[in-house]
């Protein structure tokens, strides 16, 4: 059936119109992100997103202001806030990953680590306390780069385990028995035990670090 000048005049302008619709909810979302919260240059934590004594709240909503801020705090062991404060179970575990790399802060007791380039975390609580927090580094490289990541930082490590670590790397690539090659150092002791672990994927010659932090002796 052949249409009419009308009807082709309203096809014409049919494009138009819904391209119009779709720059108007465009420019609606954008002044809705405009005027939220995660646009303010410095916005205020609420009581969901940091502890009382300063600490992030280990959810989904305490990771959103680490994203915002760019740090996450954490104190484990000694004066450390119930697991419950920080919103965990008695007996819970929560990972986050960042939306780029943020500096952590984790005390224990009377010392403070602090580590550049975290990409991610996961926090287990155990009877109600906080029990371990271990970080990732954002961006895996090579294995040089993991010792010189990992280990540049003073947290108290036997130095005899660090210096034997490339000698490890030799005999797991002359063995060749593995598909990954995974290094421990550690446990430190100090306000915090801390363990550094280091897994080399010989196929991508990668290897990401991850610290683990624990309530000191």
């Amino acid at each position: 059936m052949p249409t009419s000048a009308r009807t082709r005049s309203l096809l014409t302008w049919l494009p138009a119109t819904i391209l119009l619709v779709v720059i108007g909810l465009v420019v609606l979302g954008t002044f809705a992100v405009q005027g939220s919260w995660w646009a303010e240059e410095k916005p205020s934590a609420s009581a969901d997103q940091k502890a009382s004594d300063g600490s992030s709240i280990l959810t989904d909503a305490g990771f959103d202001y680490v994203n915002v801020e760019g740090i996450v705090r954490v104190r484990i062991g000694e004066g450390a806030l119930p697991a419950e404060d920080l919103g965990l179970g008695a007996n819970a575990e929560k990972s986050a990953e960042f939306r780029g790399p943020v500096r952590a802060v984790i005390a224990g007791g009377d010392d403070v680590y602090v580590v550049d380039d975290i990409g991610g975390l996961t926090a287990v609580s155990r009877n109600g306390e906080l029990a371990s927090v271990t970080l990732m580094f954002d961006s895996p490289g090579t294995w040089s780069d993991a010792v010189e990541q990992a280990l540049a930082p003073t947290f108290g490590w036997d130095e005899a385990q660090i210096t034997s670590l490339d000698e490890q790397l030799a005999e797991f690539n002359q063995s060749g028995t593995a598909d990954t090659f995974t290094a421990v150092v550690g446990p430190s002791q100090g306000g915090a035990q801390v363990t550094a672990t280091l897994t080399f994927d010989p196929g991508s010659g990668t290897t990401p670090v991850a610290l683990t932090f624990e309530p000191g002796n």
